[in-house]
């Protein structure tokens, strides 16, 4: 039985694309040429006729797209991927008419793009990942950008840009050439906070967990108390599919996750760090993580950890029944407690900056910048507007919030461009007015939402601020998911930093080397297998020496030196 579990685990992320440079990029360089020429007289500008960041295109610009959209999320009666709050703004605001070349739910939109980049076939705007963007750059499919975001890119944008010290712009440029408009997301997305089921913890009289001893006897204690009722899950795994823990290709945003177990013993699975002598080693490979895996097979041998990790179809219907205690996501898990609310109302979920390591320290692995791209198909007659698209949507989403509840996927290009310290600021700014202080002085732009945060504060609360647990909480405000994950999520990260607790760990590459392209599919797949047979009990904890051997054979020590060149350059 478990070996069916093996071989289901983490299928569908490794979609491997069999990939060849098509004749047709090259054979149309003339007509691209002359196509872009004509297409100079139409371009967007203001009032006065310059070009501009906000401007308008004199004559209706098409742009073809591709979306990945959940399912659940449908549209509005009446609207269409074509027609809808979002087409309607672009149309008003830049004269663009958007064409929907294909749409699929998130799960299959790796795997249908990289059909579409297989056979040449793209649209005009799309939204990328890391591994997508190196293949379109490869094969000369898409265009550069350099001189479009140097003349159409808005200063808060460019502003949001600078602010990674070079790293965006390094992560979406080949030979001094910017081929995609880079993601730069809040760092909080990094942050793997414990989320536990605090009615759980009052009701059998014990604090939250701040060790992994504590975590261990906490969550023994939910199971043998059948506090979810049979099969109590003490702590939570991921979905079938998803990842143990966040890599320097995927670093944030990855939900019921085990880095906060890993980090407790210093182990940065899926990053690159130094070793002590100052030399690069990837985090999977070290004596910490060998420690962390048997940690994690005497919780799964103990019943306390997920009995169904590498199997379970759906990790978020697990705790939304009511049937986790435990589980380690980022501050927006918040936005989902409503969800756990509507089976259980007395169910409350509280953030943890925990567990600590022996030193007494909270240890984050933090991603870097870009991981998604909006890139441009190379002869495409108005590359700008994938810049105008976004410009507009940085300058109007905090509008959009208010004006609309269309999920932003719908939003085409999207790419997140956002200050890295936006959430751990608004939180500074909420609890200023929590406690009396003046709130009012900051750039609206940037901190898009500020302004229908701090408003919601008044109508999210019952009571006043000083009681935050969940019966104080007016869980139908249409903002109560936001401002919980904020006060109660990146809240425990702020905290722990005002305290010293929080040391950050970054990886010394988010990107791949040229062995990588080749051979990183093979190293990850067998990663993956090896470490959930350790942790299942299907392997020993010494086979972790052996899967380390074969790694460094099978690529890995080529691969090790191209990173240390990297860092060294």
């Amino acid at each position: 039985m478990k070996k069916r579990w093996i071989a289901g685990l983490f299928a569908g992320a490794m979609v491997i694309s069999a990939f060849t440079a098509c004749g047709n990029a090259g054979s149309s360089t003339g007509e691209t040429s002359a196509a872009q020429a004509e297409a100079k007289e139409n371009q967007p500008v203001d009032e006065s006729g310059d070009p501009s960041a906000f401007g308008k295109y004199e004559d209706p610009v098409t742009v073809e797209v591709v979306q990945s959209i959940n399912p659940s999320l449908p549209l509005p009666e009446g609207d269409s991927t074509t027609d809808n709050f979002y087409t309607r703004y672009i149309k008003e605001n830049m004269n663009i008419d958007i064409k929907v070349k294909w749409q699929t739910s998130s799960s299959d939109y790796s795997q249908k793009l990289n059909l579409a980049i297989a056979s040449n076939d793209l649209p005009d705007i799309l939204v990328v990942g890391e591994s997508e963007f190196k293949k379109l750059i490869k094969s000369d499919l898409i265009e550069d950008l350099t001189p479009y975001y140097e003349k159409y890119a808005s200063d808060t944008i460019k502003d949001n840009i600078d602010k990674t010290d070079g790293k965006a712009i390094a992560n979406a440029s080949v030979d001094g050439k910017m081929y995609g408009l880079p993601s730069v997301q809040a760092e909080a997305d990094g942050y793997n906070l414990m989320w536990i089921r605090q009615d759980w913890l009052d009701e059998l009289g014990l604090e939250a967990p701040e060790t992994v001893e504590d975590l261990e006897n906490v969550a023994k204690a939910f199971a043998d108390n059948n506090m979810g009722g049979d099969n109590t899950i003490g702590i939570l795994g991921p979905t079938v599919n998803s990842r143990l823990y966040n890599d320097f290709i995927s670093s944030s945003n990855n939900m019921n996750n085990l880095d906060g177990i890993f980090q407790a013993y210093k182990s940065w699975p899926g990053f690159w760090v130094e070793d002590e002598d100052g030399n690069a080693v990837y985090g999977s490979i070290t004596d910490e993580t060998k420690t962390a895996l048997g940690e994690l097979q005497k919780m799964y041998k103990d019943g306390i950890l997920d009995q169904e990790i590498g199997v379970r179809k759906d990790a978020d219907e697990a705790w939304k029944s009511g049937k986790a205690g435990i589980l380690f996501s980022p501050w927006w898990f918040g936005y989902n407690v409503k969800d756990c609310l509507a089976n259980d109302p007395n169910a409350e979920w509280k953030a943890y900056a925990a567990p600590l390591a022996e030193d007494g320290k909270w240890y984050a692995k933090l991603g870097g910048v870009g991981g998604s791209y909006c890139v441009v198909r190379k002869g495409y007659e108005h590359p700008e507007a994938a810049i105008l698209l976004n410009n507009f949507l940085r300058k109007d989403e905090g509008k959009f919030a208010q004006e609309t509840t269309l999920d932003a996927g719908f939003y085409p290009g999207r790419v997140v461009i956002t200050p890295v310290d936006e959430c751990a600021y608004s939180v500074e700014l909420l609890r200023k007015k929590m406690n009396g202080e003046e709130a009012d002085d900051y750039d609206p732009v940037n901190y898009k939402i500020m302004d229908t945060d701090l408003a919601s504060l008044d109508t999210c609360f019952k009571n006043g601020y000083d009681d935050l647990s969940i019966e104080n909480w007016n869980i139908d405000d249409m903002n109560f998911g936001r401002l919980y994950s904020l006060l109660m999520g990146t809240g425990a990260q702020v905290d722990a930093e005002e305290s010293g607790e929080l040391e950050r760990t970054y990886s010394l590459i988010y990107s791949q080397t040229a062995t990588m392209e080749k051979k990183w599919a093979n190293l990850k797949k067998k990663e993956d297998e090896v470490f959930l047979k350790i942790i299942i009990g299907e392997a020993d904890l010494d086979s972790f020496d052996t899967f380390v051997e074969e790694w460094k054979a099978e690529g890995g020590d080529e691969i090790t030196k191209e990173v240390q060149e990297s860092v060294n350059q």
